[in-house]
């Protein structure tokens, strides 16, 4: 990339977050709330893709949109997310449970997936409002200007989690009754950040769009009906081994560093070996 094509990237990254912020705070004065939807909840709702399909129709730009499932080419990447998206939960279940920080209480498998599976269907539409602006549009623009990884996961961190903040009092999965909304703030950026890891990953390594979608979808769907039905948690622990807490936090950091080692090792091995096989051949 020369120096002209970077700048007008970055410039398309700035206007990008620039009119998502706008139009994020500006949406609820148009009206409704999360438990009773307006005009200013589906514009809020809707933004990151709007803003994402408005940038590449004026700049005629939809190279790596990313829009393409290529589902033989990823098929185990998806299983992998399916089985991500659980095992995290079940990792946590596991902690809270040896720790005598969490239970759970009357669960049942049918009335249990009797949630699951609709809302799932609920989650990959609103995933697919977001996830086509953060991965489908911020991620490859960042990715091709060649910075470091993790100020990238920052910059689309910092992006997607502001964009919550308009109803971030209705948010009821980022903070507990007994803890003021306000002081999980840092915890939600946080969040933010350690899913950017692991959703960014999943995009650059697939190439599509469709598999941040799944990620977000699945984890929303698994984790909310069990964390509002059965997940009991002691007082005071939520911030440790709630859905948005630190062990959480922990576990999907953690898998999104892993798969960055792994993605960064196979391309320096692809780029020695292309390296090789043109030595070869002069």
């Amino acid at each position: 990339m020369n120096d002209a094509e970077r700048k007008k990237t970055i410039w398309y990254i700035v206007t990008f977050c620039v009119l998502v912020m706008a139009i994020t705070f500006t949406a609820p004065l148009l009206g409704g709330s999360l438990s009773k939807p307006g005009p200013g909840v589906i514009l809020w709702g809707i933004t990151p893709m709007l803003v994402a399909l408005l940038m590449r129709t004026v700049t005629h730009d939809w190279s790596d949109a990313g829009f393409n499932p290529a589902i033989r080419k990823n098929a185990w990447w998806y299983i992998f997310i399916i089985l991500a998206s659980a095992g995290m939960m079940l990792l946590l279940l596991l902690v809270g449970t040896m720790t005598s920080f969490s239970s759970v209480s009357g669960f049942s498998i049918l009335p249990y997936l009797k949630m699951v599976l609709p809302g799932l269907a609920v989650f990959f539409v609103t995933a697919t409002f977001e996830e086509i602006g953060w991965r489908g549009y911020m991620v490859p623009k960042l990715a091709s200007l060649g910075i470091n990884n993790y100020l990238a996961y920052v910059i689309v961190a910092i992006v997607w989690s502001t964009w919550h903040m308009p109803y971030i009092r209705e948010l009821t999965w980022v903070s507990s009754v007994q803890e003021d909304v306000l002081s999980s703030i840092p915890r939600l950026y946080l969040m933010f950040f350690a899913y950017s890891i692991l959703y960014n990953e999943v995009r650059l390594i697939t190439g599509s769009v469709w598999s941040a979608v799944l990620f977000h979808s699945f984890v929303n769907a698994i984790q909310h009906p069990l964390a509002a039905e059965y997940l009991k948690i002691i007082p005071g622990q939520e911030y440790l081994v709630s859905f948005s807490g630190l062990f959480m936090i922990a576990f999907a950091g953690f898998l999104g560093i892993a798969l960055n080692r792994w993605r960064i090792k196979k391309e320096t091995s692809l780029s020695k070996s292309f390296t090789l096989k043109s030595s070869d051949l002069k």
